[in-house]
């Protein structure tokens, strides 16, 4: 991992200025939006603003190029101006576009003038990002614009990208907007299991000590808490975090009780945020998913058995975070079979709390994030 980023270092602070230099030269499409996918594939608010633009005909006055790790795979979503293209292309594609966006990794070149890029990153920080956190890959600031949900994340997210807060647009996530899609009437109850990573094979490093796959649980307790939520007429979902190190595992389905690696979740589940607006409550740790959940103000629990670690291993982008958290705090497993006991049985202690939190990270709560990116990112 300190190989990887040095390496990074380097291209970042040697050979990208050059990139740099000749994009101010390049004349830009003002009729082109480009997605670039560092990670190789449009998902998370790329994908969601994609869609908005698509679903919205923006491509009928806009070329929108996608640059991916595998094109063929999207030979079902090209239309009428809408194409994808390899990641040998995507330097000199940047360059010549006039709309630009992004949410993971990022183009180390900065955009001049007649550019706006937009980073919206992939998640609401809680834990320490970019240039607050122990494996920075140096300079981040290379975009016009950084999306952050309310003035809360003002300060954190200049900080950790290295830019004047006037550079950090207040808008929403992308992705957050299908969580009000209608709920559906179920006669079981649906929790969502939405971990962060602790170990992580593709990182190369440990945030935390804690070793099991899923906290609190050893795989030979999964049964025990499969009977658990059979007993109580509840079902619960795990999503295991895109990084998490899997160790061989990529799915399982039991009765009341199912757990995916991310790309199992997305073939049997479909997108984690059209789920979670299905569900009853959500169970998740030091993810920033639990932001954005807020916005529906259902029960949260928060699993804290690696509290102590984790602060002292990543760390936060606040002091006090448990401020932050407003539901159960689940150290050992019969904390967590308590909050499905009150889901099961419809007890909710911190309605007006997490009413309170939400106000003060999410400043929207309307569904309308695709919409407010696209404005800042000058589509019309």
């Amino acid at each position: 991992m300190i190989k990887n980023i040095r390496i990074k270092r380097f291209l970042v602070n040697n050979i990208f200025p050059i990139f740099s230099y000749i994009n101010k030269i390049i004349p830009k499409d003002d009729r082109t939006v480009f997605f670039y996918c560092a990670n190789d594939e449009l998902n998370d608010n790329s994908e969601a603003v994609f869609n908005y633009l698509v679903e919205h005909r923006y491509n009928e006055r806009y070329k929108i190029i996608c640059g991916v790790g595998n094109p063929k795979k999207y030979r079902n979503r090209i239309m009428d101006n809408v194409s994808f293209i390899p990641k040998s292309k995507c330097i000199l594609q940047y360059m010549k576009s006039g709309h630009v966006l992004y949410c993971m990794g990022k183009m180390p070149i900065k955009p001049t003038k007649r550019q706006i890029v937009i980073h919206m990153w992939h998640g609401v920080p809680m834990k320490k990002i970019g240039l607050l956190s122990n494996v920075s890959n140096g300079k981040e600031f290379f975009f016009t614009y950084v999306c952050a949900p309310s003035e809360t994340w003002r300060p954190i997210m200049a900080a950790a990208f290295g830019c004047p807060e006037k550079n950090v647009c207040i808008c929403g996530e992308p992705k957050a907007d299908k969580l009000l899609i209608p709920k559906k009437e179920c006669k079981e109850k649906l929790v969502i299991w939405a971990p962060t990573f602790r170990q992580s094979e593709y990182l190369g490093y440990n945030d935390s000590k804690q070793e099991n796959l899923l906290p609190l649980f050893k795989q030979c307790e999964w049964q025990e808490l499969n009977a658990y939520l059979k007993k109580c007429n509840v079902r619960m979902i795990v999503k295991l975090h895109p990084m998490q190190d899997l160790r061989g595992l990529t799915s399982l389905k039991l009765s009341n009780f199912e757990i995916y690696g991310a790309e199992a979740f997305a073939k049997e589940k479909g997108d984690i945020f059209e789920v979670m607006a299905q569900s009853d409550a959500l169970i998740s740790d030091y993810s920033g998913v639990f932001l954005d959940y807020l916005v529906l103000n259902r029960p949260i629990c928060y699993v804290l058995d690696d509290y102590e670690d984790y602060k002292n291993t990543r760390g936060f982008v606040f002091e006090n975070p448990l401020e932050y958290m407003p539901g159960q705090k689940a150290y050992v497993k019969e904390d967590l079979f308590t909050f499905i006991d009150d889901v099961a049985n419809g007890v909710d202690s911190y309605f007006e709390e997490r009413k309170n939190v939400n106000v003060r990270v999410n400043k929207y709560s309307d569904g309308k994030n695709c919409e407010r990116v696209i404005k800042i990112a000058g589509i019309s």
